[in-house]
Order: C-alpha cells, then structure tokens, then sequence
C-alpha cells in the first residue's frame, strides 16, 4: 500500500511545473516536500500495521473471553444443579425431622418407621465447591478480559457469597458431630439405622453392606424421644437445614441471573 502512495507523491511533485531559472531555494524546497512525503508514507504505514495488529488482537481477546464464559456458563450450571440435588436430601431430612416430632407427641410407632427417620437425619449435604474456570480467572488474572462490569462484578463476589453457605454448612456438620450424633447413640444402636437406611443410597440404589454380629443390647426408642437434649439438637439440625436451604435457593437465584447475562453477551 505505501509504494502506491509513493507512487502517487512523486507523480505530483514531478507535476509541479519549474522554470529554467528556479532557483536553488526551489530545489531545496522540492526536496523537503520529497522527504516530508516520505516521512508521512511511513508514518501512515506504521499506523495502520498497528490499527490491523490492535483489531487482530481485540479479536482474539473476545474470542478467549467468549470460550471464558461459555466454561463459567458450565461451572455455574454444575452448581445449579448440584445445589439442586443438595435441597432435595435437606428436604428429606425436614420432612423426617417433623416426623420425629410427631411421633414425640404421640409415641405411637414402629421400631423400623423411626430408625429409618433418625437414619434420614444422619444425612450431611455438603457443597462439594468445585469452580474450576472461576478460580482459574482469579489465578490467571484473566478477569480482566470479561468486559461487562455486571458479570466481572458478579464473578468477583460469587466465592465469597459460596463461602457464607459453606460456613453454616460446616457448622452444622460440627454440631451433628459434637452434638446430636453422642446423644442418639446413647438411645439408639447405630445398627438399627445402618439396617433401614445405609442398605440403601439416599435415592435407592442398592449398596452392599457388610454383616456383623448382634449387639446384645436393645435401642430405647421412648428414652430418645422423651431427651430434652436430643429433641433440641433435633430443632438446631432442622434450623440449619432450613438456613442452608435458603442460602442455596438464593444463590440459585443469582446463578440463573449470571446465566442469563452471559447468554446476553455472547451473542453480540
């Protein structure tokens, strides 16, 4: 392209009529205009290789960003789903928890009906917090080629809105452990609730279980269900759930609102 502007430079500058007795003063000042056309070609060159090398390189930084979001579309769609599958057991777990209560004013049940309840409660749904593109933008530094504020802000609080969850998950799960399990089993045999509900997976699938001998010893159904103690720890479990359960229907919320953002964005 710069040898066409040449080309046509030194055709108007040769056009340029000159008399026999133009004097040094013109020549000099032909040769300027020669050298500043020069100058010029060059400099117009140099622009625009570096426009085509800024357009080549905005290209392909949209390009990763697009296949940045489409992964941060997957990541956050696992975690729907899996905060889905996590709502489900708490549901279960709520449901058996008003059972036992139930039962508690009534005492009338079957031995197998409320082992396989207090078997429901012994469930702990954690968040396994797998975000694998996510952390690789904070890692990479890469964040920064996301460039709609509303979605970089959005990837910015995500971890910390996960970890909040997380926390009362955690929390919960200590206080299942130093708390409600030592009570139950003062009460309970453990087997009893392995044999109605550890037979089988929280949805059904089959899994082999191990056979050990009896325990000469009985479960005191009525004892557990007259403890102050385990009928409180029961209530914390069940507030816990309910927190944790609203967390996650809130994150869901947001994480759907995310989705619909990057849709948004790579269409364009």
């Amino acid at each position: 392209m710069i040898p066409f502007f040449r080309k046509i430079r030194k055709k108007l500058a040769d056009d340029n009529p000159t008399s026999a007795k133009a004097t040094a003063g013109m020549k000099t000042g032909k040769y300027l205009s020669y050298a500043i056309g020069e100058i010029v070609l060059v400099v117009t060159g140099i622009l625009i290789a570096l426009s085509i090398n800024n357009w080549n390189y905005k290209r392909l930084e949209r390009k990763e960003e697009i296949e940045i979001l489409n992964s941060v579309k997957n990541d956050i769609e696992n975690t729907i789903a899996e905060f889905d599958h996590l709502n489900q057991i708490r549901e279960k777990m709520l449901s058996s928890t008003k059972s036992i209560f139930k039962l508690t004013n009534s005492m009338d049940f079957e031995n197998k009906e409320l082992d396989s309840l207090i078997g429901l409660t012994f469930y702990r749904p954690t968040f396994n917090n797998i975000l694998g593109t996510i952390d690789q933008l904070f890692s990479s530094g890469k964040i920064s080629l996301i460039q709609n504020d509303s979605i970089r802000n959005f990837l910015i609080s995500w971890p910390g809105s996960i970890n909040d969850m997380i926390e009362e998950e955690t929390y919960a799960v200590t206080l299942f452990q130093n708390n409600y399990y030592p009570v139950v089993a003062k009460y309970i045999l453990i087997q009893d609730v392995i044999d109605q509900n550890f037979s089988t997976s929280f949805f059904g699938t089959g899994i082999r279980e191990e056979e050990y001998s009896d325990i000469p010893l009985q479960s005191d159904r009525e004892g557990l269900l007259k403890d102050r103690e385990f009928l409180n720890h029961l209530r914390m479990r069940a507030s816990h759930l309910q927190i944790t359960n609203t967390e996650t229907k809130e994150l869901t919320l947001h994480a759907r609102k995310l989705i619909g953002m990057i849709d948004n964005e790579i269409k364009f």
